[in-house]
């Protein structure tokens, strides 16, 4: 697998750095199906244990191109953690999607997306305005801009009454937050309003490709039933859960299983 790093800038100087993968007999005179991977929160283009290498790795044997950048405020990209947004992740995904459609080797009929945990959410909010010719989501936390969801998730502290609270009584409550020490970075309590914002169920019933969903049983951080209604909201959907595997896949046979039904997934949907 070859390397070609790339950067993007954004209009206020904010670089996002990526790289391309390409089939060791890469020739940029023809053109290559090509996956985007959008990775999740607070990862990076590599993922856990190096799982979007592995991936990129399994598809570029097989005569694909892999597109794989960090959003801003990760990894090696421009930008702080503290400012992220759902917002500036989706205008980010866009910049990536439009750097990929005009690279002269890449067959803009089939251009993929593989999202995994916010990824995924992610790759369904902009899947109908793109329009990619099939889209894999591996753990898409789409309930994790739920109401409730977001009590467990940042550990609000509140009355059993919580659960009598208006929407609005409730939107209240996340307002009144401080900013999340997450995993040794701090991030701006308005990620989780600008999060509110976004209907993850109403944008997967307007993308009328192929979906592919993949999740482990043994998933603690994104649950079944959320998978299972993003299952049903979008029009063309397939949702398979893997026996024993966890949120980021960290099995090797595991990941093997989920590479080659993604690869087969996108053959299936040329």
């Amino acid at each position: 697998m070859k390397y070609f790093y790339e950067q993007i800038s954004k209009k206020d100087g904010v670089v996002l750095r990526g790289v391309v993968n390409t089939p060791d007999d890469f020739d940029k005179n023809k053109k290559y199906p090509t996956v985007i991977m959008y990775h999740g929160f607070g990862g990076d283009r590599d993922g856990r244990t190096w799982m979007r290498i592995q991936n990129a790795k399994h598809l570029t044997q097989r005569g694909y191109l892999v597109v794989r950048f960090d959003f801003s405020g990760t990894n090696e990209s421009d930008g702080n953690f503290y400012d992220m947004t759902v917002t500036r992740e989706l205008y980010e995904a866009n910049m990536i999607y439009d750097f990929t459609k005009t690279r002269s080797y890449v067959d803009k009929d089939r251009i993929y997306l593989i999202g995994h945990s916010l990824g995924g959410v992610i790759s369904t909010l902009i899947g109908e305005k793109i329009n990619p010719r099939a889209i894999a989501l591996l753990a898409p936390a789409s309930d994790m801009n739920n109401i409730d969801y977001l009590k467990v998730a940042v550990q609000i502290r509140v009355e059993d009454e919580y659960s009598n609270l208006s929407e609005i009584e409730k939107i209240k409550k996340i307002k009144d937050l401080e900013d999340m020490d997450i995993g040794g970075e701090k991030l701006h309590r308005r990620f989780w309003l600008d999060f509110l914002r976004y209907d993850i169920y109403g944008a997967a019933e307007k993308y009328k490709g192929n979906v592919l969903i993949l999740r482990g049983n043994q998933d603690e951080l994104v649950f079944r039933d959320s998978n299972e209604k993003l299952y049903k909201a979008f029009p063309h959907c397939r949702y398979e859960e893997i026996d024993g595997a966890d949120h980021s896949f960290t099995n090797y046979d595991h990941r093997q299983v989920i590479f080659d039904m993604v690869y087969h997934f996108f053959e299936e949907n040329k």
